[in-house]
């Protein structure tokens, strides 16, 4: 193997590139065109790539190709879905990695076996237990490296149904892919409300402040609050509202 093409010789190379992007600058890229975020998100996601490829795994690309893998399932079957959770918190919010993909599906349980058969002909590891979870609405792992994986759940909430029928198609790494908008994010990262949904919040709000539908989102938000049981979703908001926007 030549040297341009051992990770090994390039990885003081990335290392460097990936700490030139300190948290000003990735807070810069914040407001940034929507055309350099998605160059940020691509890069990170290429430098874990790197860290991939040498631990030893067999996939060339193993973001890019389970992304690949992950549209032709969902294309060939027609499922309607959206990603959430990091990806499109980096593609709205504040570049950072993320090494598994969040999809919301609206499937009908009948169809469940043949995506679930799908994934495994794909390469995805899937477990004994991953049919009854998605049934139950509750979230299933699909592993496709020691490192990446893809984590799919069924819509179960109005939110859900909505997020995916407003979903935004964006090209990442020359694969068209569905997102979640920024409100729909938004509530459903105040509904998990770990430190880093906290952060990702405040970078989508810094971000997509002067393009948010607040009147939409309110109204998702009150809705996900009432529908979960989870009044403490209003009072988040209203002080997240308060600290960022003023």
């Amino acid at each position: 193997m030549s040297p341009e093409n051992d990770p090994r010789e390039r990885w003081p190379v990335i290392v460097a590139e990936y700490r030139a992007l300190r948290e000003a600058e990735r807070r810069e890229f914040a407001r940034a065109p929507l055309s350099e975020r998605l160059e940020a998100l691509e890069a990170l996601c290429s430098f874990l790539e790197e860290t991939e490829r040498m631990e030893g795994t067999a996939v060339p690309q193993p973001f890019h190709e389970m992304l690949r893998r992950l549209h032709r399932v969902l294309e060939s079957l027609g499922v309607p879905y959206a990603i959430l959770g990091g990806l499109a918190a980096a593609l709205w919010g504040i570049a950072r990695t993320t090494v598994d993909v969040d999809v919301i599906l609206l499937v009908p349980p009948e169809q469940l076996p043949a995506l679930l058969r799908a994934f495994h002909e794909e390469g995805f590891a899937v477990s004994p237990m991953a049919l009854q979870r998605l049934q139950e609405g509750r979230p299933v792992k699909l592993a496709f490296t020691r490192r990446f994986s893809v984590d799919l759940r069924s819509a179960s909430l109005q939110l859900d149904v909505q997020a995916i029928r407003r979903a935004r198609e964006f090209v990442l790494f020359g694969i068209p892919l569905r997102f979640v908008a920024p409100e729909e994010l938004i509530a459903y990262k105040l509904a998990r409300w770990e430190p880093i949904d906290q952060n990702d919040v405040r970078g989508v709000l810094e971000a997509q402040r002067d393009h948010l539908d607040f009147e939409y989102l309110e109204t998702a938000v009150r809705g996900l609050a009432e529908e979960a049981g989870l009044p403490e979703l209003w009072l988040r908001w209203i002080h997240l509202k308060e600290e960022i926007l003023g």
